[in-house]
């Protein structure tokens, strides 16, 4: 059941982090642990998959309308002026977690000495494991209430 696979999802602190905010019926939206500038936001199927080609169809395209409505939203509220859309698939592609996510990051001019950078960044992102870099329980539910509520508006 949904519900199933998404106490599966969540179950793991290791493999997911941050606070889900269910938007539709495949995806899963959760607010990071640990953070690119100004923030990273992950779109995830509910379904715990390893590998983007895992995935059926009606999910490939519920994940992409997903990011794109998240992008929106996180650009808005973060005042980004663009966005990097980033899917690592496979660990020669810096993948670390083993589960397909979308990092969605609001971006502004000079946020990163090279554009570029923000590639080495995401494969540092998920091997972090020092607590004084990872966000509160509280940090991320309170972000996650804030998003949500871009959501319900539209």
């Amino acid at each position: 059941t949904r519900e199933e696979e998404l106490r599966q999802f969540k179950g793991d602190q290791n493999q997911v982090t941050g606070w889900g905010l269910r938007l539709i019926e495949t995806s899963q939206i959760c607010v990071c642990a640990l953070t690119l500038p100004p923030s990273d936001v992950l779109v995830c199927p509910l379904r715990p998959v390893e590998r983007f080609r895992d995935l059926r169809p009606e999910e490939v395209a519920d994940l992409f309308c997903t990011a794109q409505r998240v992008g929106n939203v996180v650009e808005k509220h973060f005042c980004g002026t663009s966005l990097t859309f980033s899917i690592q698939d496979g660990p020669e592609a810096g993948q670390t977690v083993k589960h397909v996510h979308v990092h969605v990051l609001p971006r502004r001019a000079g946020d990163f000495s090279r554009n570029d950078d923000v590639y080495e960044e995401l494969q540092r992102h998920d091997k972090d494991d020092s607590p004084d870099k990872w966000r509160t329980e509280e940090e991320m539910a309170a972000e996650a209430e804030i998003l949500k509520k871009y959501f319900q508006e539209n």
